[in-house]
């Protein structure tokens, strides 16, 4: 068996890339049993789904925000404890996730709302109705993420684990599990509150941001200090901004297929676990590239020629080969529990795998370009990558697998 030529294998898969495996791929997995819970939970409730098919195209883009609010924020902390300066900037990292989660949030409402209306599927929700749906979801589970978040990149720094291999797969793992609980919850809520005060609650959290907004600028112009928050503004939320209109599409899509999805058993279960998994993937192999390109270890070129990011590509490669193969047999498992024959379990099974692997591909090779361009344009990749990945993700994540599932006519 031989590595690069010229160099012994034993060279190639060190201790670092050996670590970084291991780390990455038991982050990943455990981010994959988060996501069959939500598997579970979004079969659970099928019948508000039903009632109020917009939820189902709410999930891709209120997903992907909350895996690119909080993989960027976990990013930005592994680069700022290895740089000896995580105390010192918690403050204002804090400050601008707070202004995120609520601009975001609204954007995703109102995007979604206009995305059903194009498919006349508005069915059971208003445009205020699924706005603060939204908001209440993220707002429902920011305590938990924030803190689960922050506990586990300074807590895995001080172990000796890196936490770019952990804390942006386990930070979509948490997210995974309360997105649909909290869409349902937040839903639910938002019927029993008349127009008068859906709107009223929408405009006091809309304004609580653009204060938070407006004191990051007043600090940064006449004090000189938040300018960390600033740019975090500045780069992150336009990301999130491009990313969550892009995960629209992944909406449209699942709505497109509401019937097909509703109806064949074991394909609902899975798509929790399939739009994050790539995006999973990639926000580790991003959150790896920014570090290595800040502390000076890694060169990217047109044509990826470092040995590092070469064995990194391999490292992405065995992760879908483990998480997508532990996903398609949930999915057909949760095929036969609804009382599908074997046969449809295996092709439910196939479409998971061979789309999977085509996704942490296109992923991957999407990853390396978009670092190489960000980090030679002066932007910081820890503020960018992951919203972009994440959504890139769940766009061409949705349309692979129900291209698999065409083609094995599922």
């Amino acid at each position: 068996m031989r590595g690069i030529p010229g160099r012994p294998l034993r060279r190639i898969w060190g201790g670092e890339e050996r670590k970084d495996f291991v780390e990455g791929a038991l982050s990943l997995i455990l981010c994959n049993l988060g996501d069959y819970v939500s598997g579970f939970f979004l079969q659970f409730f099928s019948p508000v789904i039903r009632s109020a098919p917009i939820l189902l195209a709410l999930l891709p883009a209120a997903s992907d925000a909350r895996g690119d609010v909080y993989s960027s924020y976990g990013s930005r902390l592994g680069t700022l404890l290895h740089l000896g300066l995580a105390k010192k900037m918690i403050r204002e990292e804090l400050a601008a996730l707070l202004a995120i989660l609520i601009s975001i949030n609204t954007w995703i409402g109102l995007l979604t709302m206009l995305a059903a209306w194009g498919l006349h599927a508005e069915r059971g929700m208003d445009a205020s109705t699924t706005i603060l749906t939204a908001l209440s979801s993220a707002l429902i589970a920011a305590p938990l993420m924030v803190t689960a978040t922050t506990w586990l990149a300074f807590t895995a720094f001080r172990r000796g684990i890196d936490p770019d291999n952990v804390v942006a797969p386990i930070a979509t793992l948490f997210g995974d599990i309360v997105t649909i609980p909290t869409i349902v919850l937040g839903y639910e809520a938002s019927l029993r509150l008349p127009l008068k005060a859906r709107l009223a609650v929408i405009l006091s959290l809309l304004g609580a941001a653009a204060c938070m907004s407006l004191i990051i600028v007043f600090k940064v112009r006449l004090r000189g200090s938040y300018r960390r928050a600033w740019e975090i503004l500045r780069q992150n939320l336009l990301a999130i901004i491009a990313s969550t209109t892009l995960s629209t599409a992944a909406g449209i899509i699942l709505l497109a297929n509401m019937g097909k999805i509703i109806a064949g058993a074991g394909i609902l279960a899975v798509i929790p676990a399939f739009l994050e998994d790539g995006g999973a993937i990639a926000s580790r192999f991003s959150a790896r590239l920014s570090t290595s390109l800040h502390l000076g270890r890694v060169t990217l070129s047109l044509a990826p020629r470092d040995r590092w990011v070469l064995v990194q590509l391999a490292v992405n490669i065995m992760h879908a080969l483990i998480i997508f193969s532990s996903l398609g047999a949930f999915g057909y498992l949760m095929a036969l529990w609804g009382g599908a024959t074997s046969l449809w379990g295996l092709k439910v099974m196939a479409a998971v795998i061979s789309a999977g692997l085509i996704l942490t591909i296109l992923v991957s090779i999407i990853t390396y370009y978009t670092a190489l361009v960000s980090f030679n344009l002066g932007v910081d990749p820890d503020n960018v990558l992951a919203p972009i990945l994440t959504s890139i993700a769940d766009v061409l994540g949705t349309a692979l697998l129900a291209s698999m599932l065409l083609i094995l006519a599922l």
